[in-house]
């Protein structure tokens, strides 16, 4: 039975702009979300943005802002962030709203009568950058946060989530469920984690911006014990998805420097809640410059140009591309080369040139008619349409089991194959009127409808119409349409139009 998804991305710091990392965690999202409705299975994607902290507080400052100006200005760009990469979360979650706010403080009072928060005080060492805080023993070990930044001593008041009573819990949630991919962070969990769990400081003490306690208003929440909460602090959301009664299947996608805090304290809040914990946890690697994490805080990655500035240069086929061909698992470099070589391998020289290289085959027809029998008699042909066939019978389950990258690696498949074919077979070479000819032809655009279908969620709206009206594809992406590819499709004379190159190699 297809359940209903909702895809959740990390609520973004709001403490500078929106750089490539972040868009790179958006599509993963969107494009988990597009390809489930490409078969027919109903999906959300949920993505908003953290606004309370030392940090944020500071950057305001900095730049001459009221906190709340400095938030409501990052706010929207974070939010035209989506809009500018053609993706339209179904829910936009402020940390800064009153019902998140109200939400956060309702969760900390049930948590605190539970008996799951206690007071005490707290010494150790601060990473500002991260909003974390760090033992003396990890101190002692290393001077540095995980991610390279200064730590600073810290003492003061505090509550505490009483997390440790939650490993054995925890170790038993986890077992041969197969919830968080890769599988290796789950020996992380084990082997790094869990032996050096301490419970964990919930609130900040002489900290003016961020929620502050109704009883006691010289502390305020830890922002990532409230950011946490930002995924059901919407009503709605919280009653159609995270209810232990409702069939959502739920997909949350970190980047791996936040893996802690969703793998440990949120599943121990949610259970507290008596709420569903997510179905999987997709933790996602790197994208590096200089072997290092692109960030808002790190210098070399200044050497990235802005987003924007990216997005204006290349068009959105070739961000989504690059993207959606990685191994999400691992890290990866960026770069502005390794962007225009994997968009001029894959899109232009191949899909983009085999589509030219096919209407120009039959420009002088002006169109192809398929006056074939039932089935195909080339073998080399025969067996294309098989494996084709067989991979789409396989597609839901790999939509299913968040295997997109192997749907990317079968559709390059299909692009290799296509164009080796044609060349193999050189249609050229044979009269018109022949049954080789309109095998070939039929087969060609057969395949280069499907491979454009499989890539669709990349695809903007404005090119989807170009490779459409190139084409002459009258049926729009929806999953009915999968139905197409499962037979040999006697075509009526399709005309195609002499369009210009869909799709233009970068120097």
């Amino acid at each position: 039975m297809k359940k209903d998804v909702l895809i959740t991305t990390p609520l973004f710091y709001s403490s500078g702009d929106p750089h490539i990392g972040h868009a790179y965690t958006l599509i993963i999202g969107d494009l988990i979300k597009k390809y489930h409705e490409l078969v027919n299975i109903k999906a959300n994607l949920l993505a908003g943005v953290d606004e309370h902290g030392e940090k944020i507080l500071t950057k305001a400052t900095e730049v001459g802002l009221t906190v709340e100006e400095f938030v409501e200005k990052n706010s929207s760009k974070f939010k035209n962030l989506s809009s500018t990469l053609e993706i339209s979360p179904d829910y936009f979650v402020r940390t800064t709203n009153d019902f998140h706010k109200e939400y956060a403080k309702k969760v900390f009072k049930e948590l605190l009568e539970l008996g799951k928060i206690y007071k005490s005080s707290w010494s150790g060492y601060k990473c500002i950058n991260c909003e974390t805080n760090y033992s003396n023993k990890y101190y002692s070990q290393k001077n540095k946060c995980e991610l390279g930044h200064e730590l600073i001593k810290k003492e003061e008041d505090t509550y505490f989530f009483k997390i440790t009573e939650f490993v054995s819990w925890l170790k038993e949630h986890y077992a041969n469920k197969n919830i968080i991919f890769p599988a290796r962070y789950l020996k992380d969990l084990h082997e790094g984690f869990f032996p050096s769990l301490e419970d964990l400081s919930i609130t900040r003490s002489k900290l003016d911006w961020g929620i502050k306690l109704d009883d006691s208003p010289e502390f305020t929440l830890y922002v990532w014990f409230e950011a946490l909460l930002g995924y059901i602090s919407t009503d709605s959301v919280r009653e159609k998805h995270w209810l232990t009664s409702s069939d959502t299947k739920i997909i949350q996608i970190i980047g791996k420097e936040i893996f802690r805090f969703h793998s440990i304290y949120y599943p121990a809040i949610l259970s507290l809640k008596k709420l569903k914990t997510p179905d999987k946890l997709l933790v996602h690697g790197w994208l590096l410059n200089d072997n290092r994490k692109i960030s808002k805080s790190d210098p070399n990655s200044k050497a990235i140009p802005p987003l924007n500035s990216l997005i204006e240069q290349y068009n959105l086929e070739s961000i989504k591309w690059y993207f959606l061909s990685l191994n999400w698992e691992e890290d990866h470099p960026f770069s502005e080369d390794l962007l225009k070589q994997s968009y001029n391998k894959y899109l232009v020289n191949l899909l983009g040139n085999l589509i030219n290289r096919f209407k120009g085959i039959i420009s002088k027809q002006e169109y192809i008619t398929s006056s074939i029998n039932s089935e195909f008699k080339n073998e080399q042909i025969k067996k294309e349409i098989e494996l084709s066939n067989e991979f789409l019978t396989k597609l839901t389950d790999l939509v299913i089991n968040i295997k997109i990258p192997e749907i990317i690696s079968r559709a390059k498949q299909l692009l290799n194959s296509a164009n080796f074919l044609l060349n193999h077979l050189e249609p050229w070479k044979l009269p018109k009127d022949s049954q080789d000819y309109k095998e070939i032809n039929v087969f060609l655009y057969r395949q280069l409808i499907l491979i454009s279908f499989l890539l669709s969620p990349i695809f903007t709206e404005k090119k989807w119409e170009e490779i459409k009206n190139s084409l002459s594809i009258n049926w729009e992406r929806k999953p009915e349409n999968l139905n197409f590819f499962s037979e040999i499709k006697n075509f009526e004379s399709v005309n195609l139009n002499n369009s210009t190159n869909i799709f233009q190699k970068y120097n």
